[in-house]
Formats: C-alpha cells, sequence, structure tokens
C-alpha cells in the first residue's frame, strides 16, 4: 500500500510539469493571433436543378381523351358499365356492406 501511496504523489507532484508541456492555445481576445485554416466543403457542391419534363399540349392531352383509353394503356377498364360482348364474370355475387368482413 505504501508503495502504491508513493507512487501516486509522485505522479501528482509530476502532473503539473506535464500540464506547462503543451502548447498554450492562442488568446482569443488577441485579433492578430494566428488562426488555422478551415476547409469545408459547400452542401451544394453537386447539387442538380430539377429539371421539368416536357409536358404535353392541351391538344394532344384532347387528342389522347379522344383516341379512348385503348391508346393510352387502360385498356380492358371498365369503370360501372357492362361488361364487354363476350366476357365472362367469375366471381360470386354478393351484397356490397362488408361488416362481418375478417381479415
Amino acid at each position: 500500500m505504501r508503495t502504491f501511496s508513493a507512487a501516486l504523489l509522485s505522479a501528482a507532484a509530476a502532473l503539473p510539469a506535464l500540464v506547462h508541456a503543451t502548447t498554450p492555445l492562442p488568446d482569443p481576445t488577441d485579433p492578430t493571433a494566428s488562426v488555422p485554416t478551415v476547409s469545408a466543403s459547400s452542401v451544394f457542391a453537386d447539387y442538380q436543378p430539377y429539371q421539368d419534363k416536357k409536358a404535353p399540349t392541351w391538344q394532344e392531352l384532347n387528342k389522347a381523351v379522344i383516341n379512348g383509353p385503348s391508346k393510352t394503356g387502360m385498356a380492358g377498364m371498365n369503370h360501372g358499365g357492362t361488361p364487354p360482348s363476350g366476357a365472362t364474370t367469375n366471381h360470386i355475387e354478393h351484397p356490397v356492406g362488408h361488416e362481418g368482413a375478417t381479415r
């Protein structure tokens, strides 16, 4: 225990000498103090502005509507009308309410 205490006291006595061995920082209130340069890249360095795609004219949109959904990739969609001729349904008719439905 005495050896440990002696080593601890020796280290404590040498500590102030080690503290003064470090280089002091420049005084922050000194306007002539040299300051290390700081380099930081801009967060906008890789920025690319958004580019809108060419929008169709109103004439092109009107032609797309007149030509029907088969020209715009929506062929076969039926919005509540009668099924096309020759179409068969494979589903069972059931009431609209699904109150008792479980998942």
